[in-house]
Parts: C-alpha cells; sequence; structure tokens
C-alpha cells in the first residue's frame, strides 16, 4: 500500500498524464488505504465484503491533496532507475515474482491448449 501511495502522490503531484491501480488485496484494510487510487483490481470476495460493510469509507489518495505534499521531484535516466529499483527491496520482489507468476501461467496455458489441440485433432471427422 505504502508503494502505491508513493506512486499515486509522486505522480499526480507532478501531473503525469497515467493511471495508476493498486491489486492483489488480502483484506479491506489494505482496499481502504488506496480509497480514491484511479484504479484498484478487487476480488469477488473482497468486493462483497466491502459491499456489505458498515460506515463511511473515505478517500485516502487524491490529486489535490498530492499536489500540496512536499516531494522532491526526480530526474530519472536508466542508471537512477536501476539503482532506485535496485534498493527498493519489495519493488524488487514484487517485480520478479509476478514476472515468475506470469511465466508459470504461460506456461501452464500453453500446456493446456496444446492438450486440448492434440483431442481436438484426433477426432475422427463427421460423416456426411
Amino acid at each position: 500500500m505504502q508503494s502505491v501511495t508513493r506512486v499515486y502522490n509522486y505522480f499526480k503531484k507532478f501531473g503525469y498524464k497515467t493511471v495508476v491501480m493498486g491489486a492483489s488485496f488480502r483484506n479491506l484494510g489494505e482496499i481502504s488505504e488506496l480509497a480514491g487510487c484511479d484504479l484498484l483490481t478487487i476480488s469477488p470476495q473482497l468486493l462483497a465484503e466491502l459491499e456489505a460493510a458498515q460506515g463511511e469509507l473515505p478517500r485516502k489518495l487524491s490529486p489535490e491533496a498530492a499536489g500540496n505534499l512536499q516531494i522532491e521531484r526526480i530526474n530519472v535516466d536508466k542508471a537512477t532507475f536501476d539503482r532506485m529499483h535496485a534498493a527498493d527491496r519489495m519493488a524488487n520482489d514484487k517485480l520478479k515474482e509476478g514476472i515468475e507468476g506470469f511465466s508459470a501461467a504461460l506456461v501452464k496455458l500453453e500446456t493446456l491448449l496444446a492438450k486440448r489441440l492434440a483431442e481436438l485433432e484426433s477426432r475422427t471427422p463427421a460423416a456426411v
């Protein structure tokens, strides 16, 4: 949540034309911490819990609030990005985890598709 908040506030403060999206929520508390973020991907289970929850859900992130924050603008070249990324353990770990997860899902999908294609190809054509 801290990473998404930092990214959101930085991009909004300096007027970057982008959309910030939070994801991978485990509970309603994490969702409420990012209330106001441009986009959130919320599982059906947590969405149902959120719908059933009582009380207010105050906005925590907004472009206006970000504009008032004391944030230093960073001039980023590749070397600066690489240094900052290497220093952020969460960014490194989550990026690696995400890439490995997508890679594993792709291999699984390719295996399933190959199996299904083989099944379809082994069928004899219907008589006319």
